[in-house]
């Protein structure tokens, strides 16, 4: 499912995270959350639209689903336990705190597998 967009993403999430590419507001964990995000979701996307000629584009739950039962369902549950965790960590809630270095560092080794190199 490796794509040149999915693996560039995947080395953007992990330069903000390790602070090479500068966040403000010492948000890296977050913002590195959403880029790995569009990671996953590019790779998903991709290779859905290999195994369904003309998918029309579908919510990534869905999308999710078509993988584990069309492709390989390890990958499958990879890519939606990785999506489930970083959609958790991208969004911003008064009452929660921000995703911790080592939720999003397991996160990006998930989309890493899937995704990157």
């Amino acid at each position: 499912m490796k794509t040149a967009a999915a693996t560039d993403l995947v080395g953007l999430a992990n330069r903000i995270f390790d602070g090479t590419v500068k966040v403000p507001g010492g948000r890296s964990a977050r913002a590195a959350a959403v880029v790995a995000r569009q990671a996953l979701e590019e790779s998903v996307d991709q290779r859905c639209a290999e195994l369904i000629d003309g998918m029309q584009r579908a919510s990534m739950r869905s999308t999710i689903i078509l993988l584990r039962q069309l492709d390989d369902p390890v990958v499958g549950h990879k890519a939606q336990a990785a999506w489930a965790g970083l959609s958790n960590a991208c969004h911003h809630h008064a009452y929660e705190l921000q995703p911790t270095a080592a939720e999003v560092r397991s996160l990006l080794k998930l989309v890493a597998e899937i995704a990157g190199p």
